[in-house]
């Protein structure tokens, strides 16, 4: 029997199709990455937190903005729990990770790790294209609650609306995992007029 090319082509996309989905949610499995100086970072350090764990190209404008978004969150989010990580999986991110730190400002946790290795964490077929950055948001109880790939609507069409989205995502899992999900208040200090 002879199967036309364009009927081959048209079944494997349909199957690579079927294949990529993640399961949503599912529970986290461990996950580590180094970090410039050597260290190890484990998922499990950060049980109990909200986690958004993104996973970056160096090169990538899109995850440069992305990191300095969450940056800004971080700043606002932290103090009730939510905690960020970023693992680049780029060639030779070893190296480059120390300064795609440094040039977004980044204060929370960012490594370097396998790209098979993250492709496995995401239940991505290494077969198929890694849009960047891609997200993961893990709830206190450690479950994926969801997993967003750049161009994904999440990411918006510029970086306001990017903001807005991911301050949306972290609002809505501190609620569902218990805690207030407002921005920390800046209280300004006031002196009474008999000082």
């Amino acid at each position: 029997m002879r199967v036309s090319m364009t009927k081959m082509l048209v079944l494997s996309l349909l199957t690579v199709g079927l294949m990529s989905g993640a399961t949503i949610p599912r529970q986290s499995p461990e996950y580590g990455f180094e970090v410039p100086g050597g260290k190890q970072v484990l998922l499990s350090q950060y049980k109990g937190k909200v986690i958004m764990m993104g996973f970056y190209l160096t090169t990538c404008p899109h995850c440069k903005d992305t990191v300095k978004v969450i940056e800004k969150l971080y700043k606002e989010y932290g103090s009730q729990g939510f905690q960020p990580l970023g693992v680049c999986i780029n060639d030779m991110a070893k190296m480059l990770t120390p300064d795609f730190i440094r040039e977004q400002g980044a204060t929370f946790p960012i490594g370097y790790g396998a790209r098979d290795s993250a492709y496995g964490y995401l239940e991505h077929p290494t077969m198929l294209q890694l849009y960047m950055p891609t997200i993961v948001m893990i709830d206190r109880k450690g479950q994926i609650i969801s997993q967003h790939m750049g161009g994904d609507l999440i990411f918006g069409k510029d970086l306001a609306e990017r903001e807005r989205n991911f301050r949306k995502l972290i609002e809505d899992t501190l609620k569902k995992s218990g805690a207030s999900a407002a921005p920390a208040k800046k209280t300004a200090v006031t002196k009474k007029a008999s000082e």
